[in-house]
């Protein structure tokens, strides 16, 4: 990889409310590394995983020989896959990525992180169950072939529920109100689309993929000069508290820079 003083992180990891563990419970920083937590508001609206993680590099300034490596959880993989990319593509050597339960983005998962923004907003606005969801099926070709109108009708729809729910006695406050809840939800949403549509680069680098006990997605990762994956005992939402996973990351971190 580089020399081996080269100790800047970059992490992708939603930092909505989830019961999961996340990246940063591995306290990476004890072991001498500088983690960068690139996912932090203002939000990046950026609907293919390229523009993603090209706003997101712009928003943190320039990012490139320093980087030891992109670290991220789920379905921000696709995003750190074309950061890595990026960085790389800029005259570096291939970045390595360490991924946890990472996975695509596909348009069914698409759409149940959609249900799932569904049936919390409803529940603060006191809407019912039974109208969330029934609120929106997106359609698999609109979020690859028109994702900014599939993002729109997701925000549309979320805005129309609130209002229905909150418009009783004052109806501007009541939009002022769901546009915020929409946009809340709508920032998580847009990440999910924008990974969703990825070209796979194939960037030079290897990966490490951490998979928790009953994850699904643990074949060679697409793009990836080699994949190595380990499975740990524990469940999802533990998998970034587990001593193991940390010991695996930091094991693969000092390769890495060893074989530079």
């Amino acid at each position: 990889m580089g020399s081996p003083d080269r100790r800047l992180l970059l992490a992708l990891d939603y930092p909505g409310r989830r019961e999961e563990a996340r990246i940063s419970d591995l306290a990476l920083e004890a072991d001498g590394f500088d983690v960068r937590y690139l996912l932090t508001p203002p939000f990046v609206r950026r609907v293919t995983a390229a523009e993603y993680a090209a706003g997101v590099l712009e928003q943190h300034g320039s990012l490139g020989a320093e980087v030891a490596a992109v670290l991220a959880y789920c379905m921000a993989a696709p995003v750190a896959q074309e950061m890595a990319a990026a960085i790389t593509g800029s005259g570096h050597t291939p970045v390595p990525m360490i991924l946890f339960d990472g996975e695509p983005a596909t348009a069914a998962a698409v759409e149940a992180g959609y249900q799932v923004a569904a049936t919390q907003l409803s529940a603060r606005v006191g809407a019912s169950e039974s109208a969330a969801r029934r609120t929106l099926v997106l359609d698999p070709a609109l979020l690859a072939d028109r994702p900014d109108d599939a993002v729109h009708r997701m925000r549309q729809t979320l805005v129309e529920m609130g209002m229905t729910a909150l418009s009783a006695d004052d109806a501007e406050a009541a939009a002022d109100i769901a546009d915020q809840l929409a946009d809340f939800y709508l920032d998580w949403l847009v990440q999910l689309v924008a990974a969703h549509n990825t070209s796979w680069p194939a960037w030079g680098g290897d990966v490490l993929h951490i998979a928790s006990r009953d994850h699904r997605f643990t074949g060679g990762w697409p793009g990836a000069g080699s994949t190595r994956v380990w499975r740990v005992d524990a469940p999802r939402a533990a998998l970034l508290a587990r001593p193991e996973t940390k010991r695996l990351a930091c094991a693969f971190l000092a390769g890495a820079a060893h074989t530079g």
